[in-house]
């Protein structure tokens, strides 16, 4: 009876993994109940809360939030002296939350923090988006090649499909059990609803027979298989994580998203865009600015 129930739990999470490949990602609905929420601290006043303004490439932050060092989270060397590390409050809490969700499960992890925006948004260097707050560039978890973790120089190191690491860091390895933890967190928080996490596809992958492995649940595999994704064209994120969440519901209309609206958008999407159903026919992978 045992080995028969493994048997069909494993032909479900198989079925997930063929629905939620990047051609019929933007098909999808998704089955799960809201993420249960967790008590953070939130501005006091309207005045204190920060605003994301218009587009992730064409946008403004207004009173954006620092995401400082901590015990669980570390600015990535190259891009301490921009100073570039403020978003929304909602997407540094959320950020926080994971690093420290992925400490508790894997005591001494560090979770390695590149560019958001700056202070009041607008352009930066080096990206085409990080204008309004609710970008972020994320580090990888790493470990040696013998399986040891990595806890030297934090730089973002580039990865091919099976998780080793590209010249001249040969010896690295994609951390996928610590990456997986973070991402579940990321794509289930109550606050912060994500809408992509860019990352190559091979390493996408990787993540999700992690997440079978772990026997996380159908409707969790489902929503980290939606929302990561290798754009189609630029960068493929082989050397880090892009995430990028939703307008905070008291940021609109000010803030505007635009489509993919998965099932856990919060609130009703803009009458001029379409939410995404299981009716939705499957469309080819977006050209979306990173």
């Amino acid at each position: 009876m045992g080995s028969r129930r493994s048997y069909s739990y494993g032909l479900c999470l198989l079925s997930v993994l063929l629905l939620v490949s990047p051609a019929t990602t933007y098909g999808l609905k998704a089955k799960s109940t809201e993420p249960k929420r967790e008590i953070s601290l939130r501005p006091k006043s309207p005045a204190q809360r920060s605003r994301s303004v218009r587009y992730p490439w064409d946008g403004q932050l207004v009173r954006g939030m620092a995401l400082g060092e901590s015990t669980f989270v570390r600015h990535l060397p190259d891009d301490a002296a921009s100073g570039r590390f403020y978003g929304t409050w909602q997407l540094v809490q959320l950020l926080s939350r994971g690093a420290r969700r992925v400490a508790q499960r894997f005591p001494g992890a560090r979770l390695t923090i590149g560019e958001l925006s700056s202070k009041v948004g607008g352009d930066i260097d080096g990206h085409r988006s990080h204008e309004s707050g609710r970008d972020a560039d994320v580090g990888f978890y790493m470990r040696r090649s013998d399986g040891s973790v990595y806890s030297g120089n934090h730089k973002f190191v580039e990865f091919d499909a099976n998780g080793r690491g590209l010249a001249p860091n040969g010896r690295l390895r994609f951390d996928a059990a610590r990456n997986w933890e973070l991402v579940s967190k990321l794509v289930s928080d109550g606050d912060a609803r994500v809408q992509y996490i860019f990352v190559s596809r091979g390493l996408r992958q990787l993540l999700l027979n992690t997440a079978v492995k772990r026997k996380a649940s159908p409707d969790l595999i489902e929503r980290a298989g939606a929302v990561m994704v290798e754009p189609g064209h630029g960068n493929p994120h082989r050397s880090h994580f892009h995430v990028r969440i939703y307008c905070p519901p008291t940021d609109r209309p000010v803030c505007r998203d635009v489509a993919p609206f998965w099932t856990w958008y919060p609130g009703a999407p803009p009458v001029t865009q379409v939410a995404m159903t299981s009716t939705s026919a499957p469309l080819a992978p977006l050209a979306v600015v990173q």
